[in-house]
């Protein structure tokens, strides 16, 4: 249930501003909208600092060195600070070590001198250039009879040569170098040092990388100071009064007033508008829906304040989803057996839990699924234990004396051409249920208007296509034409009876999308029998890798195959998962949501409050 909410504007004396807001804190209850963006000295501090934070976070949170190194006796802020310092000097040294590695790659070429050298000959009246040019160039040059030229070194093609004169020449005619002041060992030299200097940082880092939990405390201070901060400055002043807005919970009202009444607030108390987008919603649901929670934080998705709470029917359909598109025991298996051990490893983490308890009860759904095809591993059928062999009706209809039965009445004359017609007709009958229940619940929600009969026009209409679907793909001509009819015309004739406005133009198309609709489900069989094809199909690698080695390497030929099968299955449960992300996700936020008319356009119910109070408004 969506909470209703009031809209709440409360006044204060300006002076008082800071002692109103730390007790409207305290109460936890006000949903905070600022009027403008807020633009303060203050704000901006805070702003940078919490970047700054985060960056040093992922610094220390990134893959490091481990070491027995106790948790320091620092603050967070000193432990940022120090982290700040030790990366910029640390880029400034990854910045002189690339700059080294380039001046040592260009005077590798001359060897190893005195540059220092060099420059006293100079002094004495003998002028040494070092130029470089190709073969072609080198050979065209134009050297006067007084100077001469002495090649070093050839490399890729260039030439390294040295012009030795006892004039100064005109070095805009000659391809002359400018090397490094430093000797090839000086700048090694230098090179080992800021390498010592980057290690011995690199080492600090990892030190203070055990005190990541006090940063991450500070980080969470810092954030608790900003939005204090941007309520403060945000806030609104008219003369000696001061205000700001908001929306607050009807339930959490009378806690309110009474600290108004206390506090000699001032409350404007009023109902939001019908066309106000910027009411956050508040779902109000028993503690065994709130296992799908981590789903809606997952995708970043709310119902919209006046829209409805359909959590029911995702907790119903997702996890039928999840097991079609997974449809495997073995996986299914290995993702509960996971659940429950990270469920020890973070028994103290209170956070991961919900997201644990979602993932074992996806994965007892694709064992069910698993179980009741035969699927384990895209394993045949016959070497599976007996229980994992899955019912010969959805498996191997041509066993089954119901599917044989079944096959005679549809005048079917092979029961092996209903292999996978089941699960086809079990996705067109998901189809239907699950977008007629959208269009029941909207009638439900809108009894009182008249034209929401309307919506049992299009369930009506959705279980004629149905009907449709399986005589057009599943069992061709065995449509009950009288029923299907009855729908058509029942559907229609409620629609018509109760369309009105720009809606009755779009008829046509609409009644051609719910069909769409319907067909869009049969994307569960299709994803899950790929996923069943690339199972096996990576184990018939795995056999071949096998079979073509000889019978002495019958060692390596198991690892072989082994490591075949087993990059092939983690594959397709990378698949697998990516095949949940986009269309277990899209049948309930596209399909049934445009049956309901959800936009899905809600802002999250998040109170200016401690944040023991928002956690536990969270989890209300």
């Amino acid at each position: 249930m969506i909470v209703p909410m009031k809209k709440i504007t409360l006044l204060c004396l300006d002076s008082e501003r800071v002692a109103a807001l730390e007790k409207l804190r305290g109460l936890g209850v006000m949903h905070v909208d600022l009027a403008s963006r807020v633009e303060s000295e203050s704000v901006a501090v805070l702003s940078q600092a919490i970047a700054d934070a985060a960056k040093a976070r992922n610094i220390l949170t990134t893959p490091r060195k481990t070491g027995k190194h106790p948790e320091e006796n620092r603050t967070g802020k000193e432990v940022l600070k120090e982290t700040l310092a030790l990366v910029e000097a640390k880029a400034r040294l990854e910045k002189r070590r690339d700059s080294l590695l380039r001046d040592i790659e260009r005077l590798s070429r001359w060897g190893d001198f005195s540059p220092a050298l060099v420059e006293s000959i100079r002094r004495g009246g003998i002028f040494v250039y070092f130029c470089e040019s190709y073969r072609d160039a080198y050979h065209a040059l134009d050297v006067p009879e007084y100077a001469v030229r002495q090649i070093v070194n050839v490399f890729s093609g260039e030439v390294c040569f040295l012009l030795v004169s006892p004039r100064a020449l005109d070095e805009s005619a000659f391809p002359v170098v400018k090397l490094p002041e430093a000797s090839l060992s000086e700048l090694n030299v230098q090179l080992e040092k800021v390498r010592f200097e980057i290690h011995a940082m690199d080492s600090r880092l990892d030190v203070l990388a055990h005190s990541i939990r006090k940063l991450k405390e500070y980080i969470r201070e810092l954030k608790v100071e900003y939005e204090f901060a941007l309520n403060r400055d945000g806030m609104t002043a008219s003369g000696s009064i001061a205000y700001i807005g908001g929306y607050v919970p009807v339930p959490a009202m009378p806690e309110l007033t009474a600290a108004a009444h206390s506090a000699g607030w001032g409350l404007q108390i009023e109902d939001p508008d019908p066309d106000d987008r910027r009411v956050p919603t508040l779902i109000q649901k028993p503690k065994w829906m709130k296992i799908i929670d981590p789903l809606f934080d997952f995708i970043g998705i709310a119902p919209g304040y006046r829209e409805p709470d359909v959590t029911i029917f995702f907790l119903i359909a997702f996890p039928i989803f999840f097991g079609m598109l997974i449809g495997d025991f073995a996986y299914g298996f290995l993702f509960f057996t996971t659940g429950i051990l990270c469920k020890y490893l973070f028994r103290k983490n209170e956070a991961a839990q919900m997201p644990l308890n979602l993932l074992m009860m996806l994965s007892v759904f694709s064992m069910i699924w698993g179980l009741l095809t035969g699927s384990c591993l895209g394993l045949p059928r016959d070497i599976l234990p007996r229980f994992l062999q899955g019912l010969d009706f959805l498996a191997e209809p041509a066993k089954s004396p119901a599917a044989r039965a079944l096959a005679e009445r549809l005048h079917i004359d092979n029961p092996a051409d209903l292999t996978n017609k089941y699960v086809q007709w079990f996705c067109f009958l998901l189809a239907a249920l699950h977008l007629s229940s959208a269009r029941i619940y909207k009638n439900i929600l809108e009894f009182r208007n008249w034209r929401s009969f309307g919506n049992l026009g299009w369930a009506s209409l959705i279980w004629g296509n149905f009907f449709t679907a399986v005589n057009l793909i599943v069992f061709p001509g065995t449509f009950p034409k009288y029923v299907g009819f009855a729908l058509y015309g029942v559907g229609f004739v409620l629609i018509v009876a109760t369309i009105s406005g720009e809606a009755a133009l779009n008829l046509p198309f609409a009644i051609v999308g719910s069909f769409v609709d319907v067909l869009s489900y049969i994307r569960l069989f299709a994803v899950g029998l790929s996923g069943l094809y690339v199972g096996t199909c990576f184990n018939n690698m795995g056999k071949m890798v096998m079979d073509a080695l000889p019978g002495n390497l019958v060692v390596i030929g198991l690892a072989g195959m082994i490591l075949v099968a087993l990059a092939g299955h983690v594959l397709n449960i990378l698949l697998g998962f990516m095949g949940v992300l986009v269309h277990a996700v899209r049948l309930n936020t596209l399909e049934f949501s445009n049956h309901i008319d959800m936009q899905w356009t809600g802002v999250n119910y998040r109170p200016f409050a401690e944040n023991d109070k928002k956690k536990s408004d969270q989890q209300a």
